[in-house]
């Protein structure tokens, strides 16, 4: 009982050492970005609960403002589309489980982060269709070739049906565009034809980006 009691007392004083860690690290980082201390108050007001449960997540989401300074501007930490998509992109990456779904989310949000138009950039539909993928589905869409998104013939894996059960899902996210029609000894579910979505063209580009 007493050990237990020392190991609860240790994580307790771990979270409470991360909480100020990254208070201080953005207090630190604001110098350097003014207006990042607008967005992450704006998320610590929000999620505040979430953070003090995920602060290692926390600082991986702050350090990434830290390692990319090109993205990151005054101009857009100061815009409020930006710190609202900040903090909306915040939530969900608190709550993603992979570290390589957390490394493509990043690239999300970098890529939002230096769109001119951000009110029309689908972060909400990027964020979304990555948490519906599987560590599979990921693999597969290394390999889909971006040159072939205008080729109707362009197989994945041919008539191999590995990673058959893989496609059909993307091709449901609308990341691929089923093309097999009716074609002579070809099916969706035997061997798919596809080509690749201009949604699935620009979400490939952040699977690609590393």
């Amino acid at each position: 009982m007493e050990i237990n009691l020392i190991k609860r007392k240790d994580k307790i004083l771990i979270k409470k050492t991360l909480t100020i860690a990254t208070d201080a690290f953005v207090d630190e980082l604001d110098k350097d970005y003014p207006g990042i201390k607008i967005a992450w108050n704006l998320s610590k007001s929000l999620f505040g609960a979430a953070i003090k449960l995920r602060e290692e997540k926390a600082l991986e989401w702050v350090e990434m403002v830290k390692d990319n300074p090109r993205h990151f501007t005054e101009n857009v930490l100061s815009d409020e589309k930006f710190q609202d998509g900040f903090a909306i992109a915040f939530e969900r990456y608190l709550v993603e489980r992979s570290s390589k779904k957390r490394e493509i989310f990043r690239n999300i949000f970098l890529g939002f982060s230096e769109a001119a138009d951000k009110e029309s950039f689908p972060l909400e539909k990027c964020t979304h269709t990555l948490s519906q993928l599987s560590q599979v589905d990921i693999l597969t869409l290394g390999d889909v070739d971006i040159s072939k998104i205008d080729d109707r013939n362009y197989q994945v894996y041919g008539a191999n049906a590995n990673r058959r059960d893989n496609i059909i899902n993307l091709i449901g996210l609308g990341i691929l565009i089923d093309t097999t029609g009716n074609r002579m000894g070809f099916s969706l579910k035997n061997s798919p034809f596809v080509r690749v979505s201009p949604f699935g063209l620009e979400f490939i580009g952040y699977i690609k980006d590393k």
